[in-house]
């Protein structure tokens, strides 16, 4: 009986399927199964590709800020430096020699800070801004506008556009006697 032919109960005999056939379509050519799979594997490795020149990308970055960072603590340490041989110029009474000596070390200071990006960050006359300034006193000051720096104390620094460490100033307020001047004023024009 391994010969016969099925026959369902009904009657007529059936022949086998075609096997290759799935899901309604035609049967797929081992060619175009093989250019489907190199394709596939062809899109992996264009995204492999791009995910490691990002991550090659990002790790540069990384580096660059982690540079950047160590330099930036050396600077911070180096301005208590910076902060003495200024002192030093105002106080040295010593003759010229000293002095000299002492601005020429300063002047070389400078010079190196400056190689590595470090700018003096100038505020007198300028707006009072907490993100670059520290008031340590407020108070009038002649020909220096309300909210204004009027004075330096200790100077401060940035790196590009990272404050390194922030100026100590004196802000200016009004004046009492403009402070007690403007109250009245106000007080004349609200009765």
């Amino acid at each position: 009986m391994a010969d016969e032919e099925r026959q369902p109960e009904g009657g007529e005999p059936v022949a086998d399927a075609p096997e290759a056939e799935s899901e309604g379509g035609p049967a797929e050519s081992p060619q175009a199964a093989v250019e489907d799979r190199t394709e596939e594997y062809r899109q992996g490795l264009l995204r492999l590709k791009a995910d490691f020149d990002n991550y090659r990308r990002r790790v540069a970055q990384d580096q660059a800020r982690w540079g950047e960072a160590a330099v930036a603590a050396f600077v911070v340490q180096l301005l208590g430096v910076v902060d003495n041989l200024e002192r030093a110029l105002t106080a040295t009474t010593d003759g010229p020699g000293v002095r000299q000596g002492v601005e020429l070390t300063l002047r070389q200071l400078h010079e190196v800070l400056q190689g590595a990006g470090v700018t003096v960050d100038e505020c007198v006359g300028k707006p009072f801004d907490p993100t670059r300034h520290e008031a340590v006193a407020h108070g009038p000051a002649d020909g220096v506008a309300e909210g204004m720096v009027a004075e330096e104390y200790r100077k401060g620094y940035r790196m590009r556009d990272q404050v390194l460490r922030a100026a100590m100033v004196k802000v200016a307020t009004a004046a009492a006697g403009a402070e007690a001047a403007d109250g009245v004023a106000r007080q004349e024009e609200e009765h």
